[in-house]
């Protein structure tokens, strides 16, 4: 490392620079890294697609409320003992605080008798609505407002995470014995699947012999056939999962039976990064998941493009 800085350091070129550490064992992806610190990369604020999507999702703010009914309110609720917020909820200006614990109770399960509400009206201005009798229009209450519920019963339910924190709630967990008799289960279908398997290998290995063919094993296609089939930077899609990349390798990988397809995928979803099992590399990658490698059964060729991943459904 402290070659690879003294190198950074001095200027060398672009080309000498990768020549001399790539002898060293550094990988160009490693070296893009050497001398970058957090405060070089761009801050949100300084990046074009995050300012487009904050103006996305803030594209209405300013007349959200424009076509609101008259004397109503939406406010955000907040609870003391609830991660959760609520937004927008709708009250009406001439609710008194009485009727608005009510409307509260079905949202967070704090029973009337048992909230302090607090209207929090920006930065540090928080009042205490302190009189049932009082109406929200008397508090000033205003859009954008957060109400903000404080639990007062030593006993509620909601303490503690108790409606949230679903590590809290004892599991039913299947024997293996009970798991086996259900018919639909994953193990149930993969036991019919396996038997289906099996009795069209038998069926298979009956007719050859019947008609006196070979019992070896059922040939299957050479290396030249797959390529033929599967030509190099060929887009398609594997499965499981539709992921989408390129065919970048097509032949045999070491402790693996038959002919291979080496992936070179869009978005890291693989297994390797072009490398198999034993440290050989079979094809280039741009990172670590960005390769698999899958039998030809389940790759099929096609057109494929790279998938947007700010598309809408609709554009599929």
């Amino acid at each position: 490392l402290a070659q690879a800085i003294l190198i950074q350091a001095v200027g060398f070129s672009e080309p000498q620079k990768y020549s001399v550490l790539g002898q060293a064992g550094f990988s160009r992806r490693s070296l893009a890294m050497i001398g970058t610190r957090a405060e070089d990369f761009p801050t949100i604020h300084q990046s074009q697609e995050m300012m487009a999507l904050r103006d996305f999702v803030c594209a209405n703010d300013a007349t959200r409320y424009d076509h609101q009914a008259q004397g109503t309110l939406r406010m955000d609720v907040t609870h003391s003992n609830l991660l959760q917020r609520w937004h927008d909820i709708v009250f009406d200006e001439d609710m008194t605080v009485g009727q608005v614990k009510e409307k509260l109770y079905r949202h967070g399960g704090t029973p009337a008798k048992h909230q302090e509400l607090f209207l929090r009206r920006g930065g540090s201005d928080t009042i205490f609505l302190m009189d049932e009798a009082k109406t929200l229009r008397y508090y000033s209450a205003r859009n954008g407002m957060e109400i903000h519920i404080k639990d007062t019963d030593p006993h509620s339910i909601s303490k503690h995470g108790g409606l949230e924190d679903v590590s809290q709630v004892e599991k039913y967990v299947m024997d293996d014995d009970t798991y086996d008799q259900l018919e639909n289960s994953v193990r149930a279908i993969k036991k019919r699947e396996k038997a289906e398997q099996e009795a069209a290998r038998k069926a298979e290995l009956a007719r050859r012999e019947a008609a006196g063919e070979d019992l070896g094993s059922i040939p299957e296609e050479s290396v030249e056939e797959v390529a033929a089939r599967f030509p190099l930077d060929s887009r398609c899609e594997i499965e499981p999962g539709s992921r989408r990349g390129a065919v970048a390798y097509v032949g045999n990988v070491t402790g693996l039976k038959g002919v291979w397809i080496g992936i070179r995928l869009d978005e890291p979803q693989g297994m390797n990064d072009g490398c198999g099992k034993d440290g050989k590399r079979y094809f280039d990658c741009p990172g670590p998941k960005y390769g698999c490698f899958a039998k030809p059964e389940n790759v099929t060729i096609g057109d494929y493009p790279e998938r947007d991943p700010f598309a809408s459904d609709d554009e599929f």
